[in-house]
């Protein structure tokens, strides 16, 4: 009788070793129950224990993760965006990665006197300029791309900057 109670207690606490979960929670309030199996610069791959099935998320959507010992990572700020007025909070980045997870907003358009080679060489005037479009698309964060000098639309100064947010 022994042997079976000691078989049966074993069982209970591993059954609860199988159902400690890691927690994702993203910054549009989903939690995630999940294993977390590894986080990089610019992701979190995960599995879903209820089908064994390996994902991933951007790290921009995800506000923390906690692991099943109790430690919790903070992983990224969520930036709330309101209107042109909160243009000053938009994250000017050169980094594609860095807006995994994210939903395209729309493009804006800017025509400057100086090439685009990266975040430095954009006069602060045009930099407001495209917060403030971007802010009115409800983004937070605009993508520049870097130069290419086979893209016809240099010729005319036009570059495209892509303006990405939450939902």
């Amino acid at each position: 009788m022994k042997k079976y109670l000691i078989v049966l207690i074993m069982c209970c606490i591993s059954t609860q070793f199988v159902f400690a979960q890691d927690l994702i929670v993203k910054h549009d309030g989903a939690k995630l129950n999940v294993k977390v199996n590894y986080v990089t610069e610019s992701i979190i791959v995960y599995t879903d224990p209820a089908n064994s099935h390996s994902d991933k998320l951007g790290k921009a959507e995800v506000e923390k993760i906690v692991y099943k010992s109790g430690r919790i990572e903070p992983i990224s700020d969520k930036i709330e965006v309101h209107g042109k007025k909160d243009w000053e909070k938009i994250v000017v980045t050169s980094n594609p990665l860095s807006v995994i997870g994210l939903i395209k907003k729309g493009e804006i358009h800017v025509k400057s006197v100086h090439q685009i080679h990266g975040i430095s060489n954009i006069e602060s005037k045009d930099v407001e300029k495209m917060k403030k479009q971007a802010a009115e698309m409800g983004a937070h964060v605009i993508v520049l791309k870097g130069y290419d000098a086979r893209q016809e639309s240099i010729k005319n100064n036009d570059q495209v900057v892509i303006a990405y947010g939450y939902e």
